[in-house]
């Protein structure tokens, strides 16, 4: 009876690990993703919540081209709400795809693009369609 007992423990054990395994990877990362040396990261969210997303440095001309934000289909074009920047990189942001429109450059965290003067409603919140990332 003991064994039996504690095979049933272990298979509960398992079973909730799974679980909690499987609904991780169902979900995107809610603000606990950092930024690392060399990343940047875009949250669909202010104060760094929500779904995110890790850019190293380069381009992102289209981020029609860059899924995630939302859900299964979505991407990340106009759903950028927060950013974190590492020390020594910076952001050049751009209203339209193809780095055309308004645009602005940042060198620090954004934890609310809505406090940002931009095109939008006068904020850069939700009106990002193209970024460049490079190091100072």
């Amino acid at each position: 009876m003991v064994q039996n007992s504690r095979t049933m423990t272990l298979n509960k054990c398992l079973i909730v690990a799974g679980l909690l395994a499987v609904s991780s990877l169902a979900c995107d990362d809610d603000g606990t993703t950092m930024p690392s040396g060399q990343t940047v990261v875009i949250y669909q969210n202010t104060e760094f919540r929500g779904d995110s997303r890790v850019l190293i440095a380069g381009n992102q001309p289209d981020l029609d081209d860059l899924p995630g934000c939302g859900g299964a289909g979505a991407d990340w074009d106009d759903c950028i709400s927060s950013i974190r920047i590492p020390a020594g990189w910076e952001i050049t942001v751009f209203e339209h795809d193809d780095y055309q429109g308004a645009s602005a450059v940042f060198t620090s965290d954004l934890p609310d693009l809505h406090q940002q003067m931009g095109p939008c409603g006068n904020s850069w919140d939700d009106c990002i369609s193209a970024i460049q990332v490079r190091q100072r």
